[in-house]
């Protein structure tokens, strides 16, 4: 970069970490510098040739710390075609609205750019706004009358618990072509309930648009075919297990949605551990090859060498094509493996948290090393507000679980409210939960002291409080 346009309080911290981070020297320009009279110094025009970098977008960090991923003006104009014309056929008539952050590929990708292309409007919210009060979403929809909207599979969730009928009852979401849902595992039941919700809103199951995408392919790779709903399909776990797609025999069905199938120009290939392809209605790795796929990760070339080969995007995921159509079943490195079979995290926090006094999506499933050496499984949740104790909580996730899923588990923890890690798009930091477990430093709830006897004469009650020693410091690694 030649020049970096900011605010005045701004200008010292970037000058400094710039030059601390790249070792050159770059001009921070302020924007109050570009008002009035032209510059002493104009820059000439660049120019930029389609595979040159446009800029680095960062990874969401869910699994690991945050690759700077390199996008190319190509990649770009690719990617922002294939989602405007080819998955939603927009026109100028459209009008999008969107509380996503502006520094995620989804908000910056997806409502800033892309619209460029079919000269859509946008209404932008301020992130925060939705997640203080979910209603100004929808609200913003009804009042602009508009057509296309994306969120995380959570907000759809945190919409349907949230909003209240008094807020709802004359709004119409009729305008509404498409709800995209992508970012995150994809939950049928949060959909179902969200459409259910608001049908009386006037809001269309057809609008509904389940969605695959990932930083490292500029930010979408499939839709399903607009105007048409939702597809799920019902799987066995047992022989999810052992990576075959197989209808259900009886209790524990698994249900999946489809995200549709890859953009024209692309390719979706499931495979094995090896890279060859495998089948449909086999689980493997989910590869992607196209224009769309970036350049790798800026100045990490043995990352970039493990992701991208031989042309093809390897995303971390797991999946299966049926029909020619994509279901994700989760990332590869969250499996929790016991006695040799694969079990995906998601499905125990979908059971979980339907166990009695766990929040609804704040639940966290991970795989540790036991005594033995074996896997074990560790479930963390938050505790919904309610009489039932810690102990009876515990009992009845460990139950459900093992159950439902044939899953031992080796320890539920209950933690304090909204401290769960998550990135700042939503998406629960799966690896950093599991570090903080390891290490003692999550949030964990306290069983308040019984009260005392009513019998008890208030003075003795005074004399034992007194007597009572100090409480020490906690240690970090209780806190």
């Amino acid at each position: 970069a030649k020049a970096l346009v900011t605010m005045p309080g701004l200008k010292t911290m970037l000058e400094e970490h710039l030059i601390s981070a790249t070792g050159e020297n770059v001009d921070v320009i302020l924007d109050t510098d570009l008002e009035g009279e032209p510059m002493a110094r104009p820059y000439p025009p660049c120019k930029v040739e389609p595979d040159d970098l446009a800029f680095l977008q960062f990874t969401s960090g869910s699994t690991r710390k945050p690759k700077g991923v390199m996008v190319t003006h190509r990649n770009l104009s690719v990617n922002a075609h294939s989602i405007m014309f080819d998955g939603l056929r927009s026109t100028s008539k459209d009008k999008g609205v969107s509380w996503l952050p502006l520094f995620h590929d989804m908000g910056l990708i997806g409502f800033v750019i892309s619209p460029l292309f079919a000269q859509v409007q946008v209404m932008f919210l301020p992130t925060m706004n939705f997640i203080r009060r979910p209603n100004t979403w929808l609200q913003a929809i009804h009042d602009f009358r508009g057509t296309i909207t994306f969120a995380p599979n959570f907000a759809y969730s945190l919409a349907t618990r949230a909003v209240r009928e008094s807020q709802s009852k004359d709004w119409d979401l009729s305008s509404l072509k498409c709800l995209g849902c992508g970012a995150e595992p994809i939950q049928p039941e949060t959909i179902e309930a969200f459409l259910h919700r608001f049908q009386d809103c006037g809001l269309k199951p057809t609008a509904m648009l389940p969605c695959y995408g990932l930083a490292e392919a500029t930010l979408a790779v499939s839709f399903i075919d607009l105007n048409e709903e939702m597809k799920t399909i019902e799987v066995c776990p047992e022989s999810m297990k052992d990576g075959v797609v197989e209808e259900p025999n009886g209790h524990g069905a698994v249900s999946l949605v489809s995200c549709g199938k890859a953009f024209p120009g692309h390719e979706l290939r499931i495979a094995d551990d090896a890279g060859n392809p495998l089948p449909e209605g086999q689980v493997g790795h989910i590869l992607l090859k196209g224009p769309s796929v970036t350049a790798g990760y800026f100045q990490q070339p043995e990352e970039t060498a493990q992701v991208f080969k031989d042309g093809w995007l390897h995303t971390g995921d797991l999946g299966f094509l049926h029909d020619g159509e994509l279901f994700v079943c989760g990332r590869a490195k969250d499996l929790i493996i016991i006695n040799g079979k694969n079990h995906y995290p998601q499905d125990v926090e979908r059971i979980a948290a339907d166990a009695y006094g766990v929040r609804p999506d704040q639940c966290v499933a991970f795989a540790v090393k036991g005594q033995n050496g074996s896997e074990e499984c560790v479930i963390i949740g938050e505790k919904r507000k309610g009489k039932t104790d810690e102990a009876e909580v515990r009992r009845l996730v460990t139950q459900k679980v093992r159950s439902e899923l044939g899953v031992p588990v080796a320890d539920v923890v209950l933690i304090k409210r909204n401290s769960i890690p998550k990135t700042s798009s939503g998406k629960v930091r799966r690896r950093e939960t599991k570090s903080r477990y390891e290490s003692g430093r999550l949030e964990r709830m306290t069983i308040p002291p019984p009260r005392a006897s009513v019998q008890q004469d208030d003075k003795t009650a005074r004399v034992e409080r007194a007597e009572a020693p100090a409480p020490r410091p906690s240690s970090p690694a209780s806190i």
